[in-house]
């Protein structure tokens, strides 16, 4: 039996959070702290994602004037200070001079060409738009444009002013067409149905821990072979779900054979980062 503890992996979703943030499960957890949990459970490297947020980073005044460009670059510092074990994704924005795509695609090509960042992430719950609104669109064709790949904040609830827009349904009408690497995170959350069809990867954080305990870990197993399991990436969303042991459990529970292992722990992720969509075969 393959110890989860032991095997390599890449987690594919990660918050680097400098400063405490009232009203929020993103508690403090700067990067020495994460390659810590890292080395603690052999995480060999990680994705560090923004949340699009003013105030992710703590910033001061003059940051503020440009507060996307400012937290990307505080990304790229993280990453860089890592020695490439963590890897910093691009934020967005769609408010003020960012509804315009050039402003956009200046951004963003700065984030990957000179900043060295490697994705974007788009998070509709808090941009308070569906994954297809016009104003994302740039952003998604720019991704296909520079080969990087995309995360998907993917977790529909009571909150949203849209309750579908980061729904994978709704993700897939965004992409369609437009970019062939992307993930949806969270697994679609409530929407999890969703994700077993379409195309992209999808992340395990967060809700592989409510459905292992409302179904159990076999339905789980079965829902990973729906999904296709070159599709799925290991993610804990880490410090937000701050026990890797509990991922572990539910993982060790199930009948994976060693290779299925290591495409979910950590050859996913890999191809994913190098802007491939997933692998075309069957389990």
């Amino acid at each position: 039996m393959t110890r989860w503890r032991d095997v390599r992996k890449i987690d594919a979703h990660v918050h680097v959070v400098l400063h405490d943030r009232d009203a929020t499960e993103l508690t403090f957890n700067p990067p020495d702290a994460m390659l810590r949990a890292m080395d603690e459970n052999s995480v060999e490297r990680a994705i560090v994602v923004p949340i699009n947020y003013p105030e992710y980073f703590p910033l001061d005044g003059e940051e503020r004037s440009d507060w996307l460009r400012a937290n990307n670059e505080r990304q790229a510092a993280i990453a860089r200070g890592s020695d490439g074990r963590l890897i910093g994704f691009a934020d967005c924005a769609i408010d003020g001079a960012y509804g315009r795509s050039g402003r956009c695609t200046e951004t963003f090509e700065h984030a990957v060409r000179d900043l060295g960042l490697v994705g974007l992430k788009i998070h509709p719950y808090n941009l308070r738009v569906p994954a297809s609104d016009p104003r994302l669109l740039p952003w998604i064709e720019d991704a296909a444009r520079l080969d990087v790949p995309i995360i998907f904040h993917s977790n529909p609830c009571g909150h949203a002013p849209d309750f579908h827009g980061s729904a994978p349904s709704e993700i897939y009408r965004a992409v369609y067409g437009r970019n062939a690497t992307y993930t949806i995170a969270h697994m679609g959350g409530v929407s999890f149905y969703e994700a077993t069809v379409g195309g992209g990867y999808v992340d395990i954080s967060w809700t592989l821990l409510w459905l292992a305990e409302l179904h159990g870990v076999p339905f789980c197993e079965r829902l990973f072979r729906r999904i296709g399991i070159d599709r799925i990436l290991f993610a804990t969303d880490y410090p937000a779900c701050s026990s890797y042991e509990r991922y572990f459990e539910i993982l060790d529970a199930m009948d994976l054979s060693e290779d299925e292992v290591d495409r979910i722990a950590f050859g996913n992720a890999e191809r994913m980062l190098r802007g491939l969509p997933p692998a075309d075969r069957e389990d």
